[in-house]
């Protein structure tokens, strides 16, 4: 399968950009303290999620694609609705964008993206909005062959049609594409109801939960990705 792969895809927050859940729950604690929110930010930050299947569930109100800035809005002021208290969604959306557009790479990042473009081509596939996910990639000075984000394909991980957009992008067929993400549902699901082969990046070592398909690849680096990929040495 590996012999077959011309293009190395990467999610971006979690993977190569350190964004992770203690990241939102650091943010959604200082929306809650900048709007005078008396509340426990893990448990802001548990309605927020929670109301996204809420927001993404009801399409007969709101049918088609949505942006994250948009979705976001709406998950905070219901998070806080339940918790009995009036949140602006606007601002919580903006300081969420801003974070996310300054987060910052992992630190090996620059070194593994130029090993593999000695071999591959290099792209990443992101649930995100365009404009902060292409002012993140900017701000850490990366560079892609090409850049597809949920709002450009109009489809959300694990939809496989964000990673078919991609492989038509990119003019491949889904085998020749390796995708490299860090979070089990989004990444492995979404990559093989695509047909496109899935390479984990687990950095806790956690054991993969028995409801998902096996990956094709685990690594517990992006440096492993070097000496598991034909041809790279570590």
């Amino acid at each position: 399968m590996l012999d077959s792969i011309r293009t190395i895809a990467f999610d971006c927050y979690g993977t190569i950009v350190r964004f992770t859940t203690p990241d939102f729950v650091r943010t959604m604690a200082e929306v809650a303290r900048a709007q005078g929110l008396a509340v426990d930010p893990e448990v802001l930050w548990d309605g927020f999620v929670k109301a996204a299947f809420v927001f993404r569930g009801d399409n007969a109100a709101r049918p088609g694609f949505h942006r994250y800035e948009e979705a976001w809005a709406f998950q905070f002021e219901r998070a806080a609705q339940e918790l009995g208290l009036v949140g602006d969604g606007a601002l919580a959306a903006l300081r969420l964008k801003e974070e996310l557009s300054q987060a910052e790479a992992y630190a090996e990042v620059a070194e593994v993206l130029e090993a593999l473009r000695a071999r591959y081509r290099l792209a990443v596939l992101s649930n995100a909005d365009d404009d902060f996910l292409h002012a993140c990639l900017a701000r850490n000075g990366l560079e892609f062959d090409v850049v597809v984000s949920s709002e450009a394909a109009q489809a959300l991980k694990p939809d496989p049609a964000i990673f078919l957009h991609l492989a038509r992008v990119m003019g491949l067929e889904r085998h020749q594409i390796l995708y490299v993400g860090d979070n089990p549902m989004p990444d492995i699901v979404g990559a093989r109801r695509a047909g496109v082969p899935v390479a984990w990046l687990n950095r806790s070592g956690h054991p993969l939960p028995e409801d998902m398909p096996e990956p094709d690849l685990q690594v517990g680096s992006l440096r492993d990705l070097l000496a598991a990929l034909p041809g790279r040495r570590p």
